[in-house]
């Protein structure tokens, strides 16, 4: 794995963002093979939950494998589609989503379903790529596999979400490249 990811699940301020404890319900947002999945499965113990949401096939095999194999009965694989992520309505603590948002076109679905899921108070953690070319808009950003966090936030505040902290430069590699992350949180009343 590269650098910024292997270091996340240690990283005290990630961990703060999501507010995660024993017991907490979680959602891992393009779950992949499962690599966050199992630190948050971790994170949470036997009574929490960690709702693994991934669209590709082989990855939610993956993701079985993983549960089965490592012994994680507080991970429920679902199975998203590219515009819900069809998870439990105002059930969750926080919902996390790691180099996954960029690949998330119908991003304002997704935003909306991430929302009605989270409890009032709930956050939601975004980490992606830093573009950082001078990419403007939308498109050229995500055919770079990449989006800015200034863009993010503004969708973010779109969907209805309180922005509780921005970090340009969570993680840099040696040639500057790295990761931002995000955190908000679904206020107290819905947006009109």
């Amino acid at each position: 794995p590269n650098r910024a990811r292997a270091a996340w699940p240690r990283e005290p301020a990630g961990k703060a963002a999501l507010a995660l404890g024993t017991g907490r319900r979680v959602a891992d947002g393009g779950a992949g093979s499962g690599y966050y999945s199992s630190h948050l499965a971790r994170e949470v113990g036997a009574d929490g939950r960690v709702f693994a949401v991934e669209i590709s096939e082989s990855e939610l095999s993956r993701l079985g494998r993983l549960a089965a194999n490592d012994g994680f009965e507080n991970i429920k694989i679902v199975r998203g589609e590219t515009d819900v992520p069809r998870l439990p309505a105002q059930s969750l603590d926080a919902v996390l989503v790691v180099d996954a948002y960029h690949e998330m076109i119908e991003y304002e679905a997704m935003l909306a379903g991430m929302y009605s899921a989270l409890k009032v108070g709930g956050r939601l953690v975004i980490l992606d790529l830093d573009p950082s070319d001078g990419s403007t808009t939308r498109d050229n950003q995500v055919d770079r596999q990449r989006i800015g966090i200034d863009l993010v936030e503004q969708e973010v505040r779109a969907a209805g979400f309180e922005v509780v902290d921005s970090d340009p430069q969570f993680t840099r590699t040696g040639r500057g490249r790295g990761q931002w992350m995000l955190t908000a949180r679904r206020p107290a009343s819905d947006p009109p």
